[in-house]
């Protein structure tokens, strides 16, 4: 009563704890393992939209205030001309 060995990883090959008390049993197929299916809600989507768009009206906040730093020494200038 052995199991084929041949078409089984290298890892799975080796006994290890109660595999190697009952090397009759086969090893569990493929086929019966899923990986988790990654979930694709709206709700991520959306959540990601608002960090999206609060980074964008910092960023922009950002370039108000350093518009406001930059034209401050001309503003006195533009004064007089007028």
């Amino acid at each position: 009563m052995t199991t084929p060995t041949a078409n089984r990883r290298e890892s799975d090959r080796v006994p290890m704890g109660v595999e190697s008390a009952l090397p009759w049993v086969p090893a569990p197929s493929s086929d019966s393992v899923q990986p988790p299916k990654a979930k694709s809600g709206i709700l991520g989507k959306l959540v990601l939209a608002l960090l999206v768009l609060l980074f964008l009206f910092g960023v922009w906040q950002i370039g108000m205030k350093l518009y406001v730093q930059a034209n401050a020494p001309v503003a006195p200038v533009i004064d007089r001309k007028g």
